[in-house]
């Protein structure tokens, strides 16, 4: 029994003292001798081994600068065209035409005459037009580089552009269309943006007559602007060329004034007409409500997609209204007449014949001068 303690007592200290081996941190001998040499292909970067340090630039395609100051660039515009001012989808398309120009000393060559060569292969200032929603290129994307580092890029962009409008006068608004060269990335601290002068001794320019049928030019104004996004405190280098423009109203008086009032005057015929003839009145009147409304969605195009009430609108509803003040007018008269009151009924048509031609004098006023 003594025999078979002491071997269940050896072996119990045995487990122990090799549980404690296994917990216990190996020696700094052992460790050593454990670990292997990491492999080519899944090791971690040796300290020692040189990196290769961040190459700078080539000097054409560094931004040319004395001292750290902003880049002097001179920015002209000639809008050549503008052919439509899209009230609808809040958009203009025109043909415009810039020139920017800066010098360059890292571009200087013995010449004699000018090198032309591709914008990715020198710094530019990156001109794009603000709000460009297509356009098409006249000219390839280079620049031209005389022998003293003079770099002039030039282009012609026809496209379309977006631009918000102020609508709540329509049809008898002005507004202003915005050509907006911006610099991109680039702010006032690295690009200076000042006019360019062309041959004529102008900063810009514009055409002495554009093809708009709707529009004619009032003025026109250029400056360099940055461009800002709502978002951003600090914009981007620009430069902006403002057009004022007045829109023509003959269109709308001839295509839509006219012909609502005429409908709205179409529904006073009952007024005139014997109240014994009540069908007659009946069908005159309906049929004025429903050629009215036939004519609003034939219009529908015309008018501008805006979430406020504009002129037209207003016009609009307010006759609306009184086409179908006349259809009631109507029915009125034949129940009052089917009810023996037609002296009343004849009182109330001989006082419309008065009321309803200054409800439309009204409406015009309310519409178009107030």
């Amino acid at each position: 029994m003594r025999l078979i303690l002491g071997v269940f007592a050896s072996l119990c200290l045995g487990s122990i003292a090799a549980a404690q081996d296994a917990l216990s941190p190996p020696s700094p001998d052992q460790t050593a001798t454990s670990v292997t040499a990491p492999s080519d292909q899944g090791a971690a970067v040796n300290q020692d081994t040189p990196v290769a340090p961040v190459q700078a630039p080539p000097p054409e395609l560094s931004r040319p600068t004395v001292w750290g100051e902003p880049t002097e660039v001179k920015v002209g515009v000639f809008v050549i065209d503008v052919d439509e001012v899209n009230s609808a989808d809040q958009n203009f398309a025109a043909s415009v035409y810039y020139i920017a120009q800066w010098q360059n000393p890292f571009l200087e060559h013995p010449g004699p005459g000018p090198r032309v060569c591709s914008l990715t292969e020198v710094w530019n200032p990156r001109l794009t037009i603000v709000g460009q929603q297509m356009a098409w290129k006249s000219y390839p994307d280079s620049a031209e580089i005389q022998p003293d580092g003079t770099v002039t890029l030039r282009q012609k962009v026809w496209g379309r552009f977006s631009q918000p409008l102020k609508l709540q006068d329509f049809p008898f608004d002005r507004q202003v269309l915005s050509i907006h060269l911006a610099a991109a990335g680039l702010s006032e601290e690295d690009v200076a943006i000042v006019p360019y002068t062309f041959d004529s001794g102008a900063d810009s320019a514009i055409a002495e007559q554009f093809s708009l049928p709707d529009f004619k030019v009032d003025s026109f104004e250029a400056s360099p602007k940055p461009y800002t996004p709502g978002a951003l405190d600090q914009g981007v280098a620009g430069y902006e060329l403002k057009i004022e423009v007045v829109r023509l109203t003959m269109y709308y008086l001839l295509k839509v004034i006219i012909p609502l009032c005429l409908i709205v005057i179409m529904s006073w015929l009952p007024r005139w007409i014997s109240l014994d003839q009540a069908g007659t009145n009946i069908g005159i009147s309906t049929s004025a409500f429903l050629t009215l409304v036939a004519y609003m969605f034939a219009i529908t195009m015309l008018l501008p997609r805006v979430s406020y009430v504009t002129r037209m609108d207003r016009f609009i509803l307010l006759s609306t209204m009184i086409v179908f003040l006349g259809l009631l007018h109507t029915v009125a008269d034949n129940y009052l007449l089917n009810h023996d009151r037609k002296k009343v009924a004849e009182r109330l048509q001989a006082w419309s014949r008065a009321v309803y031609p200054l409800f439309l004098v009204a409406v015009l006023l309310l519409s178009f001068v107030f």
